[in-house]
């Protein structure tokens, strides 16, 4: 793990030969070694206390041409000799990008603490020994090169500030992130930065109270700080996404209207019609979509999957139809679009729209398993195209094949097929792994329907009744139930 932007990627890019001068490169990519008469300064800038010896010399050269022949190993075992006799800054620096370059943590530590010795305030040795004490999870040390940073290196201070939580991201990472933003938010208790780190260390721990307790404080101390009314508003989002979740109506409008950046306000709109949506009052949430198109004019396409999706939720479904048909005159290559406008075909049992839609999916994305599944569930569902049918599911089983829907699809086309054990077996494999999703409920339909065609019928009224007592308005349970259970009874 190192430590974001170190060093730029060009720098540990190894070029043909030394780039200490700016003299032409002394070995070739034929890997010749030495040209004629070539004097030791053209190899490397030496110091006039810098001991000027053969051994030294075959050094550096064996390096250089390890280096040609991307022998990055012997490249450095020679440069960690030159670097204990050449007393040059330079020569440290090259030869902490190849240890870098390698991953080879012990020997980058020594070329660095020897870099720090003499250029304690480069901020590129900094930084990588900063990383080297957040790998080693050395607290002391991380405050030590942090505070240093801080010094001599402000705006760098303020990224690896920011950073650091993204860095120790781990669950088990997250004690020493806290224990080091807190003394730094001790020793700076004006850094609006390490105020907002702990803002998003926070919000990773799950503690939205607190995360917000540290973005007012920052805010308090700089009002009209860009990053922090950003993160202000992402953590209303959050709260309002979370309440949402859980069903908690109020709090989820209240946090909504809270957001005010211009780039969420879209979202939070949004939001607000997913409120009312979720407390089915379509009829403000429709009234609400509809000033959305003059205002965004660039987010139309997400407006017409709202406006499709209400009168989809009131079985309004040629209202919903029209709606999706008027988005693809506007933007007739989009796959949700279709893909929409595919499913709601399907319940106006508009097949010949719903073959095309996924159609035209699948001629722009020959691998989009949603259509390729879609396309096949429908065939088998409406028609007696059974081969098509498999050859689309395949493909999608090809593509995913842990997934639970498109193995209840396959499971679907083995009942219709006949093969009835098949389809039972691939059923009980797409239910586990659809359990205590809102999908399950399907396959259970599908599971009972093979139970009762194998004619074990005592099986399939305790699966429907148990899955209607858990949903009882579940359409697909209600439907067999009436088909099976009911008809009997009748």
């Amino acid at each position: 793990m190192f430590f974001l932007k170190i060093i730029p990627v060009a720098a540990i890019v190894f070029i043909s030969a030394c780039q200490y001068t700016s003299k032409e490169p002394l070995i070739s990519t034929q890997g010749t070694i030495l040209e004629n008469d070539v004097a030791v300064s053209q190899i490397i800038p030496y110091t006039s206390k810098t001991p000027q010896t053969s051994d030294i010399l075959l050094w550096i050269l064996t390096a250089e041409t390890a280096l040609q022949r991307k022998e990055y190993k012997l490249a450095l075992a020679q440069y960690m000799k030159v670097i204990k006799v050449v007393d040059d800054i330079d020569v440290i620096k090259k030869t902490a990008r190849i240890a870098l370059y390698l991953e080879d943590i012990p020997k980058t530590e020594q070329i660095v603490s020897l870099w720090l010795k003499k250029d304690s305030a480069n901020i590129i040795a900094r930084r990588i020994a900063l990383t080297l004490a957040l790998n080693n999870k050395d607290e002391t040390a991380t405050l030590e090169h942090l505070n240093v940073i801080y010094k001599s290196h402000p705006s760098d201070f303020d990224e690896l500030a920011l950073d650091l939580q993204k860095v120790l991201r781990s669950e088990k990472d997250m004690p020493l992130a806290d224990k080091i933003l807190t003394t730094l938010a001790q020793q700076h208790p004006k850094n609006v930065t390490i105020l907002l780190s702990q803002s998003i260390l926070a919000l990773r721990q799950k503690d939205l109270k607190k995360a917000h307790e540290k973005v007012a404080k920052a805010l308090k101390i700089q009002p009209k700080w860009e990053k922090g009314l950003r993160l202000r508003d992402e953590l209303w989002m959050f709260s309002a996404n979370e309440a949402l979740e859980v069903k908690n109506f109020s709090k989820a409008l209240t946090s909504f209207k809270k957001i005010k950046n211009k780039k969420l306000e879209f979202k939070a709109t949004k939001g607000i019609i997913s409120v009312l949506f979720a407390q089915k009052k379509f009829k403000l949430a429709e009234a609400k979509v509809k000033t959305l198109f003059k205002k965004y004019p660039k987010q139309r396409l997400d407006i017409f999957l709202m406006q499709a999706q209400i009168h989809d939720k009131q079985k309004n479904y040629q209202k919903s139809f029209d709606i999706l048909t008027q988005a693809l005159q506007e933007f007739p290559t989009e796959e949700e679009a279709l893909y929409t406008r595919s499913l709601i075909a399907d319940k106006l049992d508009d097949l010949e729209t719903t073959e095309s839609d996924l159609n035209k999916i699948l001629k722009q994305d020959p691998k989009n398993v949603a259509a390729l599944n879609a396309l096949g569930y429908t065939l088998t569902e409406k028609t007696t195209r059974y081969s098509e049918a498999e050859s689309y599911l395949k493909q999608a089983l090809e593509l995913e094949p842990d997934a639970g829907s498109i193995i209840d699809s396959y499971g679907w086309l083995k009942f219709k097929q006949g093969n009835f054990q098949a389809a039972l077996k691939h059923l009980l494999h797409a239910r586990e792994k659809l359990k205590d999703t809102s999908a399950e409920n399907e396959t259970i339909a599908h599971i009972a329907e093979v139970l009762w065609t194998l004619n074990k019928k005592t099986e399939a009224r305790q699966l429907i009744k148990e899955g209607i007592l858990k949903q009882p308005k579940n359409e697909y349970l209600l439907d067999v139930k009436t088909r099976l259970l009911d008809k009997e009874i009748n």
